[in-house]
């Protein structure tokens, strides 16, 4: 992986926009919760720039149970995709040739401009800075994923209040996952959500909706359940996404 410079540096130049940093963006969350403003975080890589601008979907087919979309997407779920990233706050920005070529593509279709821009891989600057635990000390902060029931656990075992655990699987329990954050809205002041494209979706609609600023904080939820292995050499993106296709292929026999 290039390191957050290069990345920053690539960014400017493809889209012609400067990111913010992940310091930024923890201070701007921690403004939209004091006053009251909700705000969402939301990623756009390889897979959101295929979905978005329609482009070689099908190459998707074997890890579709992962992203938790149903292949081919229907048109309810694509708009529902480009509504959730076109009322995103802050949108982290591809540095990779081909997606970066997608998504300047689908900006250019639909004369999007993401308010604010930052790295694609914020989540793991905000991880990484030690950003994403200032939040979860300060705040009450609820999660939501499929891996969102071992991090709460884990991170309950280390002194954090986690007030309450969501899972999101499939695009399918999107319906299900707002209720049950609408239902409870008054136990937490922010959300971080590790649910693939639905989380995506889920983010923006929490900040519109229930009122309350959300965080698509992706592989971090695994790296909050499993510290120990994420921290380890190498590259831990492809590890643990190889780790939940065979549990969700042996769960599907």
């Amino acid at each position: 992986m290039l390191s957050s410079k290069k990345r920053i540096k690539i960014i400017k130049a493809k889209y012609g926009r400067k990111p913010i940093g992940a310091k930024k963006v923890y201070r701007l969350l921690k403004r939209s919760i004091r006053k009251r403003r909700p705000i969402s975080v939301i990623r756009l890589g390889d897979v959101m720039a295929k979905l978005l601008a329609r482009h070689n979907i099908k190459s998707l087919k074997s890890v579709s149970k992962f992203l938790g979309i149903k292949l081919p997407p229907s048109r309810k779920l694509l708009k529902k995709i480009d509504r959730s990233v076109r009322s995103a706050h802050i949108v982290g920005l591809s540095h990779y040739k081909g997606s970066a070529r997608l998504i300047r593509a689908y900006m250019r279709k639909t004369k999007w401009r993401p308010p604010v821009v930052t790295d694609s891989f914020i989540n793991d600057r905000l991880y990484e800075g030690g950003y994403l635990r200032r939040l979860l000390r300060r705040y009450r902060v609820a999660l939501v994923g499929r891996a969102a029931p071992e991090a709460a656990e884990r991170l309950k075992g280390r002194g954090y209040r986690i007030p309450l655990t969501v899972s999101l699987d499939h695009a399918r329990e999107l319906r299900r996952a707002q209720s049950v954050l609408r239902r409870h809205r008054k136990k937490y002041d922010l959300v971080f959500v590790g649910g693939g494209v639905p989380g995506r979706i889920l983010c923006t609609r929490v900040a519109k909706k229930v009122r309350r600023s959300a965080v698509e904080i992706g592989h971090m939820m695994d790296a909050f359940s499993h510290p120990h292995a994420w921290s380890k050499k190498g590259d831990n993106r492809k590890v643990f996404k190889k780790r939940w296709l065979r549990k969700l292929k042996k769960h599907k026999r």
